[in-house]
């Protein structure tokens, strides 16, 4: 790694690369003394050290739809998905329920928001007014991940203007060889990258300060050989580029072919784990359909902590909630069983 990039990580699982400085810091400088107390709280909850009234990051799943079909994605099982999800997985959110959500997040000062899940957020023709509405209700932090093929110039325009915090695209190769085999049914990827160079000319002849950009590659063994070049060539295009560890989407199917070389796993000889706290049950929920969920994980349905109807105050402070943050402060995660599937099966 070259001596001028900067190397941070927020989990075990995930590296960023930036030129410049830690991303939260530059948010920080951008957007002022909010999002730098927003942000050390959330190192506070991060870190077991705080339990809060609310959650400090809402992550919803507006529908399970990608007009990909990556087959280290959980996009790639449909009976997974509605399994998983105790649902349709392809009816949308719809405008009115959204804002509701939003609304209870901004009477408790919510700060943060991700209004998509496992999806190709853009694929919502109206996806602008979401971020907008958070933006317009006081949330601080607005994120997306996106595989850019719906990012026209039209889109981008609107998305520079919805108070859209950060923005990555997620591309998992260099080479156009490899992007056929780890994205498949994807568009060309030099039009991919044409249309996010697009966006990345269009913020900076606007002097847009926001959204910060990024690119990802989760690292498998079909792509990692292109690591250096995939660094090489966005490194000075984006604000920071992420490598991600293979996380395996179902724990009850053999990935064993997608893990890069070097740290190859075999799903049937599990490694005793000394310890692990999940962070997520005091961060966040996720909201799947009507459904209100502890973590990100494709199964955490099976950790729901209740449902919309009842609101997410009342979830998150709800017998469920309390139970699973016990354990994972007091590193007791074995006593969930979904927990106990899930950590023995993606923990590092």
């Amino acid at each position: 790694m070259q001596e001028n990039i900067a190397k941070y990580t927020t989990d075990g699982n995930v590296v960023f690369l930036s030129k410049e400085k830690d991303i939260n810091k530059k948010l920080s400088d951008i957007i002022g003394e909010k999002f730098k107390k927003y942000r050390e709280k959330w190192d506070k909850v991060n870190n077991f050290e705080l339990v809060t009234d609310f959650p400090m990051f809402l992550h919803l799943d507006l529908f399970q739809v990608c007009n990909y079909q990556c087959p280290h994605c959980n996009i790639s099982d449909p009976d997974l998905l509605k399994k998983a999800y105790k649902g349709s997985i392809s009816e949308k959110m719809d405008f009115d329920k959204y804002k509701r959500i939003v609304d209870e997040g901004s009477e408790h000062n919510c700060p943060s928001i991700e209004p998509q899940g496992v999806n190709e957020p853009l694929l919502v023709k109206n996806f602008e007014e979401y971020c907008q509405y958070a933006h317009k209700k006081g949330f601080i932090d607005i994120m997306i991940n996106s595989n850019a093929s719906a990012l026209t110039e039209k889109r981008a325009k609107k998305l520079l203007d919805s108070g859209l915090t950060r923005f990555r695209f997620s591309l998992d190769a260099f080479s156009p060889e490899t992007y056929k085999k780890v994205r498949v049914g994807s568009l060309p990827l030099d039009k991919v990258v044409k249309q996010i160079e697009k966006f990345l000319e269009l913020k900076e002849k606007g002097n847009y300060k926001l959204p910060v950009t990024g690119v990802s590659m989760c690292v498998l063994k079909q792509n990692q050989h292109e690591v250096d070049d995939f660094q090489n060539f966005w490194i000075d295009k984006v604000d920071m580029v992420t490598f991600q560890s293979f996380q395996p989407p179902n724990a009850k199917k053999d990935y064993s072919n997608f893990y890069p070389d070097e740290t190859e796993k075999k799903p049937k000889q599990k490694k005793k784990i000394k310890s692990f706290r999940c962070p997520q049950p005091f961060q966040r929920v996720v909201i799947r359909n009507d459904l209100i969920t502890a973590c990100c994980n494709t199964f955490s349905t099976q950790l729901t902590l209740g449902n919309l109807k009842d609101g997410i105050y009342n979830a998150w402070n709800g017998k469920l909630a309390n139970e699973l943050r016990y354990i994972h402060q007091n590193g007791m995660w074995e006593l969930n069983p979904t927990c106990k599937i899930c950590v023995e099966t993606t923990a590092n």
